[in-house]
């Protein structure tokens, strides 16, 4: 009984009433918050793709050619790439000093490339993965 009492007075105020009120209200919301139901995937998509058709607005005018040409030099940096790690390869067994130092060469140039792989292969891999998957 003397629990009970207890919680009985702390409760018996407006202003407990109005925290307690608030309280599960906050609750509620941060529950809902931790579902993404079907409707919010749609709308967060369709915002995705009204940014996206304005970067696409915003970047036509570059034109064809540039970004051909663009491509072409990302490819011939991971031909580079890819000799320098075929060259480590082939040239250990040989020199393992020249290969360690061509191995340096390859980690230093590892993040660069993955940024031009990422952004001259990567968005159009993307964008082609989208395109098929809302078909």
């Amino acid at each position: 009984m003397g629990l009970w009492a207890g919680l009985k007075t702390i409760f018996s105020t407006p202003k407990a009433i109005d925290a307690g009120i608030d309280l599960a209200s906050r609750g509620a919301d941060a529950i809902d918050a931790i579902f993404y139901t079907p409707e919010e995937k749609a709308q967060a998509r369709q915002e995705w793709w009204k940014t996206f058709l304005k970067l696409e607005e915003t970047l036509a005018p570059q034109g064809a050619i540039r970004s051909v040409t663009r491509r072409i030099i990302a490819n011939d940096f991971c031909k580079v790439y890819l000799f320098l790690f075929l060259a480590d390869l082939i040239l250990y067994p040989f020199n393992a000093e020249w290969s360690n130092h061509i191995w340096e060469l390859i980690k230093v140039l590892t993040y660069p490339i993955s940024g031009i792989i990422f952004f001259f292969f990567g968005t159009y891999g993307v964008g082609t993965y989208l395109t098929k998957k809302n078909k």
